[in-house]
């Protein structure tokens, strides 16, 4: 079960085992004062035992107090640990999962489980298990007490036991189905309200407020239906659990004023019997409820464990090699889909050769194949067929890590994290000195910019740095990509964002940098390639053709189209 490997994964399993023995020498301490009783109404108090019974009972109860007291510190600090240690767990596992999981799971179910499942399995595990397990106990060691009183009485009221069984699992059965639909209704509505937020320009201009906010409303509404669900059958449990405690306190008392007057028993053991009595009784009449916690609770064990049985990236173990060839890529197909039919293939039997030092473009109309091609250089997913070679070896026989040590990425949609204008560009080279940082930026064309911030570096960027505008954070991605100084370099759509004043100086540094490393990029503006070594062009995931930027418009073929509509705005003719 999953919620014993939730259990393994704590390294806090002494103060759970703590807890535990201490619900465990509460219940001694019932049996003890019920065994008090008894003898108090049996034998009576002498006047000279007066002061050694005060003393006992404040040794009880001071004991009692203790262990109860103890028990919440111990519980509390179970969770936190427990809490800790599986977001630890958690992140260390999203950070090394496949980048197929992301592409495949939203962000709102994700912070959905790291959020609110995390924190109801630590609930459960330091509370509603505890107390089951300690109820659990209790009842033992009182009905084993009780049959030592008097064993006919002790059977009367065990008859209760299959009642509650039984009423537990019909009335808790649906609560894990409806639970669950409440659980993944939250995290769509997680993720529309992380949408809100990233999309509040969006939503101010085209004035979508009251649209949004509808999508909100609905969505929050049939959650809240399922969580009303949840509740009813939740207390549908109510008038069972009052029953089941109390019949066999009330088939007790008439038995054991029966058995009184016949002298079957003393007043004492009769006292006793109801009072223990109330201890078996209650987690009877509490099963239910238990069933009920422990199905809501195994709802976010799965969802957490969903995460922390993630496939994690296990390449081999293979390091950099002195090859002439950067890249090779040898009858590689790929599809997004599960069942990997060529129907489906984004990329069909794709080969090519990028050599060291050269710079080499892809080119395509949208939906070609572009991006998912850089995915496969970059070990984000692995082929349906074929296989990528980086130098020479084949990228599932590389420690992911080292083969990614020798590439330097700018995605087209850029990302900053929050944090400062040099933390950013640091990215690239944690180790980085602050002066080649700036060197970094200064390659970019990104210095004067950055030093105009009224931090300058240490400007603090918001959130997907929303602070400042598309071009500076493409330079600013483009700095950091500069200071990693691998030598490969993958630029998709690097200048997407860039007016054409920036894109000439990042184009001109481009070619700078590119003096000695292999350059592969993905141009949405064809001008910027015409000084490419080669250039291939991907239609319907293939490659349709490939040569130099002269040689690909004397072919008159796919690129002459692309760049005639493009640069020379001549569709009229090509179309003829």
């Amino acid at each position: 079960m999953n919620i014993l490997k939730i259990w393994k994964l704590s390294d806090k399993k002494a103060l759970f085992i703590m807890q535990l023995l201490m619900n465990i020498g509460m219940a001694g301490i019932t049996i003890i004062v019920s065994n008090f009783a008894k003898n108090a109404v049996d034998h009576g108090i002498g006047e000279g035992k007066m002061l050694g019974i005060f003393v006992q009972f404040v040794i009880i109860t001071v004991l009692g107090i203790g262990l109860s007291y103890s028990g919440v510190i111990i519980s509390s600090n179970f969770s936190i640990g427990l809490i800790e240690k599986l977001r630890n767990i958690t992140n260390d596992k999203l950070i090394n999962s496949k980048y197929e999981y992301f592409e495949n799971e939203s962000s709102g179910s994700i912070n959905n489980r790291i959020l609110h499942d995390m924190s109801s399995v630590a609930d459960y595990m330091s509370g509603g298990l505890p107390e089951f397990l300690s109820n659990m106990i209790v009842f033992i060691c009182c009905f084993i007490y009780l049959l030592t009183l008097n064993i006919t009485m002790t059977l009367v009221s065990a008859l209760c036991i299959p009642v509650a069984v039984a009423v537990a699992k019909k009335v808790a059965a649906p609560t894990y189905d409806t639970m669950e639909k409440f659980s993944k209704k939250m995290d769509e509505v997680m993720g529309i309200a992380q949408d809100t937020v990233n999309g509040i320009k969006i939503e101010k201009a085209y004035n979508l407020r009251g649209r949004r906010k509808k999508y909100f409303d609905e969505n929050m509404e049939q959650a809240t239906s399922y969580f009303v669900a949840y509740e009813k059958l939740v207390v549908k449990a109510g008038p069972y659990k009052y029953v089941i405690r109390s019949a066999p306190m009330f088939v007790s008392i008439m038995l054991g004023f029966y058995n009184a007057y016949k002298g079957n028993i003393t007043n004492g053991e009769m006292v006793a019997f109801i009072l223990l009595l109330q201890n078996v009784s209650k987690p009877l009449s509490e099963l239910t409820r238990y069933v009920t916690e422990f199905k809501e609770a195994m709802v976010s064990v799965d969802r957490v464990m969903e995460i922390v049985e993630l496939s994690e990236e296990a390449f081999g173990t293979g390091e950099a090699f002195e090859r002439e060839i950067a890249f090779e890529l040898h009858n590689v197909s790929f599809s997004y889909g599960k069942d990997n039919k060529t129907s489906d293939n984004v990329l069909n039997d794709i080969s090519l050769v990028i050599p060291k030092g050269k710079t080499v473009a892809l080119v395509g109309s949208s939906g070609s194949g572009k991006s998912t091609l850089f995915k496969l250089l970059l070990g984000f997913h692995t082929t349906t067929q074929g296989e990528v070679r980086l130098f020479g070896k084949n990228i599932m026989e590389w420690d992911i890590e080292k083969a990614r040590k020798n590439i330097s990425y700018v995605a087209q949609d850029t990302y900053l994290f929050e944090g400062t204008v040099a933390q950013n560009i640091a990215y690239g080279k944690p180790d980085a000195s602050f002066n080649e940082i700036i060197q970094a930026a200064e390659k970019a064309y990104a210095h004067d910019f950055i030093m105009s911030m009224p931090e300058g570096y240490q400007t603090v960027l918001s959130e997907r740095g929303t602070n400042i505008s598309g071009g500076q954070k493409q330079r600013i991605a483009i700095a950091r990509a500069f200071l990693k100084d691998a030598p490969i370099f993958l630029l998709d759509e690097m200048t997407s964002a860039l007016d054409v004043e920036s894109e000439k100086l990042i184009q001109k540094a481009i070619e700078n940098y590119s003096e000695r490393k292999t350059v592969i990029l993905i141009a949405h503006r064809l001008s910027t390639i015409i000084n490419a070594d080669e250039i291939y062009v991907l239609s319907h995931g293939i490659i349709a053709e490939n040569g130099t930027h002269e040689g690909l418009l004397e072919k008159k073929g796919v690129y002459t189209m692309l760049y005639s509509n493009q640069v020379l705005g001549n569709i009229g003719e090509q179309d003829a």
